[in-house]
């Protein structure tokens, strides 16, 4: 969930962040819905055209594919974190992995202290009559132990039991280590662009039939630097496809075939089981990646991503995504399965409110101490550098 440095930054692309946050919020709101939640874990006798089929089988499901859109979150990161290196002549390294641990973990660390605030003055219940979601929400170890294992993110990329969705973190943090390799493969990516984009989707579509996470999610990683390092020949070719006659037509394709492909597994599932179902779970990786590339590559998306409310999204998805799950499941026990709507109704605003607080006051302060560190264990021939051009900013 990094932004983009300030040269060539993508404004449409932060404000797609910020959707797919709140794509995953609205998921997790819906999950308290008993209803929603029994046909989350069984499509078996859910009536057509009720409640559970519109939210889960039905093309309306893209506005609650929460864990469809944190792949989304993974492409943009592979993106984000490979066009820096790729773009300097010398990277500098030194300065790039305190910035980048920063970045991460003290916003996480924040985030699990609230949550765990949140679950000390309201315990959960672990009601089963509020559907089998809230039911597996009871309450977790609060001994420092278990709250500093989760807010170190990279001990274990299991589901957290004090905030959920750091599970993702985990692997963004994996990848930010890993980056150097990123680097070297997204420009290996630039010949042969095609065969390395089946390879990664091959290898993502092995761990979602083996179950081997690292091979389910790494892949959308190197999916987006691929998109990274090939950036500007693939703006070249999506101005040439949009010039043609019919090159509107095929961009809106490109644009509606990524969603459904992110939806594919929900449309199918009454109908497949077994491996040909895990297959078309490893379909939302490439229609992660079509979701970002559409997005990146076709500017008429660029103006309607650029609304106000949805630039103002893009700057607190990364808050959001960290602060909302404690405030939903606290709303969702305390209104009960009958009256789960008025939960929402509390519950979304707040998060929102509470997600501006966490960026003005943590994740920006945060960012001004990442950039601090950086400077300090800047490479001595960077630092320098630096220093000349402020010098010759301030001349």
């Amino acid at each position: 969930m990094s932004r983009l440095p300030s040269p060539g930054r993508l404004v449409a692309l932060d404000s797609l962040r910020g959707v797919a946050a709140l794509i995953v919020l609205v998921h997790h709101v819906s999950m308290t819905a008993p209803a929603v939640s029994a046909a989350y874990e069984s499509s078996a006798g859910v009536e057509f055209l009720s409640v559970g089929w519109w939210t889960t089988l039905s093309p309306l499901k893209l506005l609650f594919a929460g864990p469809e859109f944190v792949l989304v979150f993974f492409v943009l990161s592979g993106f984000v974190l490979v066009r820096s290196p790729l773009a300097a002549p010398a990277y500098d390294w030194m300065a790039y992995y305190p910035r980048r641990v920063i970045r991460l973990v003290v916003p996480v660390v924040i985030s699990v202290g609230l949550a765990a605030a949140w679950i000390y003055f309201f315990p959960r219940t672990g009601d089963p009559g509020g559907g089998a979601w809230l039911a597996r929400q009871d309450n977790p170890s609060l001994g420092l132990g278990n709250l500093l294992r989760e807010a170190s993110i990279i001990t274990e990329t299991s589901r957290p039991d004090v905030n959920p969705p750091l599970w993702s973190l985990a692997w963004e943090m994996w990848f930010s280590l890993l980056l150097p390799v990123g680097v070297v493969l997204a420009a290996a990516t630039r010949r042969w662009t095609g065969l390395w984009a089946a390879l990664f989707l091959a290898v993502s579509a092995y761990g979602y039939l083996t179950g081997i996470e690292p091979l389910m999610y790494l892949p959308a990683f190197a999916l987006g630097a691929l998109l990274a390092a090939n950036f500007e020949s693939l703006q070249a070719g999506a101005a040439s496809l949009a010039a043609r006659r019919w090159g509107t037509a095929a961009w809106i394709g490109l644009t509606v075939l990524g969603p459904l492909l992110l939806i594919a597994h929900w449309l199918a599932r009454p109908l497949l089981t077994g491996p040909w179902s895990d297959l078309t779970l490893a379909l939302r990786v490439p229609g992660a990646v079509l979701v970002v590339a559409a997005v990146a590559l076709w500017p008429p998306l660029h103006r309607p991503l650029t609304a106000r409310p949805l630039v103002w999204l893009g700057t607190v998805s990364f808050t959001l995504y960290l602060v909302h799950f404690p405030i939903v499941v606290t709303f969702g026990n305390l209104f009960g399965p009958e009256l789960w709507w008025l939960g929402a109704l509390v519950s979304v605003p707040l998060s929102l409110v509470l997600a501006e607080l966490m960026t003005r006051w943590v994740e920006q302060p945060s960012l001004k101490l990442a950039a601090a560190a950086g400077r300090a264990f800047a490479h001595p021939f960077h630092a320098a550098r630096l220093q000349a051009d402020n010098g010759r900013a301030d001349n």
